[in-house]
């Protein structure tokens, strides 16, 4: 079994114990790696790598923390790890047939970097993928070529880790887009993030500790506005390259589906 990382803060006690019993049943045992508080951590040490706005708005000290501690557990796994490992977050939930999967690695490719094995969005999103680049009993990877937000559920090999540790210097967006959305990410073409079809996991815990500190859209605040159309500019940046890839290069737009 694929040795597995989950990212928990300290008082969410409620998350660690339902994961636990969720992964523990399944024959998959993980180490909890502590989460960084974003109330209790200096604002210094939040922003050491990142930048307060973007282009995507103000990011949260929520965001920051959560960054930090997807950071600090890459540099684990660069320093200490010799063969791809699992990162979940506490509220993921995974399919039984991604437990089977996850009972081998040698499908893993050895030149990956980062697979994102999570569906994220709501059941109409689609997401663009380059044509299959294997195959393994059922389930297929593609390059992921257009934004799929979310840190739920990622397999990174040390080589990915590492890539990452010495790459993210004044980010300006949240983790998920830094590692999974072309319209923003400086490291996205270098990292090649590839997406596992179907998905075999998906948060199912709307309670995150990140949005209570995220700001609130106001239709009657001129800089909300301006941030939401600044927003939707990065969202159709790449679009006429996505189209020309669609169309002419055998691209495909899915819906990420979760497996049995």
């Amino acid at each position: 079994m694929i040795k597995c990382f989950v990212i928990n803060l300290d008082h969410r006690k409620d998350r660690l114990k339902r994961v636990k019993k969720h992964l523990n049943s399944n024959g998959l045992y993980f180490r909890r790696f502590q989460a960084v508080n974003a109330l209790k951590t200096n604002l210094k040490n939040l922003m050491k790598n990142i930048e307060p706005y973007g282009p995507l708005g103000k990011i949260s000290i929520g965001d920051m923390a959560c960054f930090q501690s997807h950071l600090m557990l890459w540099e684990k796994i660069s320093e200490r790890e010799k063969e791809p490992v699992l990162v979940l977050e506490d509220d993921a939930y995974i399919s039984n047939r991604g437990f089977e999967l996850l009972n081998d690695i040698s499908w893993i490719p050895k030149d990956a970097k980062v697979i994102k094995c999570e569906r994220f969005g709501n059941k109409r999103h689609r997401v663009l993928l380059s044509p299959k680049i294997k195959s393994i009993n059922g389930f297929k990877l593609h390059y992921l070529m257009s934004k799929h937000s979310g840190t739920g559920g990622y397999i990174i090999t040390p080589n990915g880790a590492k890539y990452l540790v010495e790459n993210c210097t004044k980010v300006n967006v949240p983790v998920d887009h830094f590692l999974f959305n072309p319209n923003n990410s400086n490291v996205f073409k270098a990292l090649k993030p590839l997406q596992l079809y179907p998905a075999i996991c998906q948060q199912i815990d709307q309670s995150s500790d990140i949005h209570k500190h995220r700001e609130q859209f106001s239709y009657l605040n001129v800089f909300d506005i301006l941030r939401e159309l600044k927003r939707g500019y990065y969202e159709v940046k790449l679009l006429p390259k996505q189209i020309f890839q669609f169309l002419f290069m055998k691209y495909t737009l899915k819906k990420i589906t979760i497996s049995k």
